[in-house]
Order: C-alpha cells, then structure tokens, then sequence
C-alpha cells in the first residue's frame, strides 16, 4: 500500500520522535544530507471574530527544517522544540523520489505501524476520558 506524500507528513509529525529518528537514521545512512534549514520558528494562530475581522489567538512554538536528500528536497514541521524529529522527519519526506521499490514498502509499512499505534494511543486517551464523570452540586 501506497501513501500520499500529504499523508506520510501527518504521520511523521504525529508520530513518536524514537519511531521517526529510528527510519530517519536508516535512511541517513544511505544518502546525502545537507540541512539548508533548522530553526525554531513562531507560527501566528489566526482566527476571524463576529465580524469577520481576522485577529492572532496567539502564537504556536515549532521547529521546521528543510534538508536536501541527494538533491532532493525534504521538509518538516512540528510541534514544540523537536529539532532532531524535525530533522530526520525532514529526510524522510526528501527520499521519497530516491528509494527503490522495496525500500518504499518497507518505509510505508513503518510509516502504517506508526499511524496505528498513534491510534491507538489515541483510543486509550478517549477511553480514559469517556470513563470520567463530573458531578456538580448547585449551591443556591
């Protein structure tokens, strides 16, 4: 099974660090890479108000790196200051072009693995909140 490039970079940037570095590192091994950018970056978060006036909720902290992957590029965003899942995140995006049909199986394939278990980590969570319950008292 095949998985849009779009679809790939919601994985890796949902995805465990240790699970992403491990692929990425695999991958370094292989090719060159030349990091043309890693930086941590403020994204403005933009919404309209009644009006439909746009104003800034606030600011996202993330880090984005850009890497070349044997003249190819590749790109990340995450979340939060992870320049090292950023950074392999990044070569992984960039070897799409490069690798041989095999190697792109088993990138999807691990690629699936990680979707999963960031769905189930998901199901646990929900399962976790659905179990809670609030009572409130009304004081008159």
């Amino acid at each position: 099974m095949y998985l849009k490039r779009e679809e790939c970079f919601e994985i890796i940037s949902t995805g465990d660090k240790e699970d992403i570095i491990k692929i990425g590192k695999v991958i370094e091994k292989k090719h060159n890479i030349t990091v043309v950018r890693l930086e941590n970056i403020l994204l403005p978060i933009k919404a309209l108000d009644i009006k439909g006036v746009e104003f800034c909720l606030g600011d996202v902290f993330a880090t984005e790196c850009k890497v070349s992957v044997d003249k190819f590029e590749g790109y990340m965003l995450v979340f939060g200051d992870n320049k090292d899942k950023a950074y392999y995140g990044a070569i992984i995006d960039g070897s799409f072009e490069l690798l041989s049909e095999s190697e792109k199986r088993w990138l999807f394939d691990e690629l699936i693995k990680i979707k999963h278990k960031f769905m189930r980590k998901i199901t646990e969570e929900m399962t976790k909140i659905s179990n809670t319950k609030v009572e409130y008292e009304i004081i008159d």
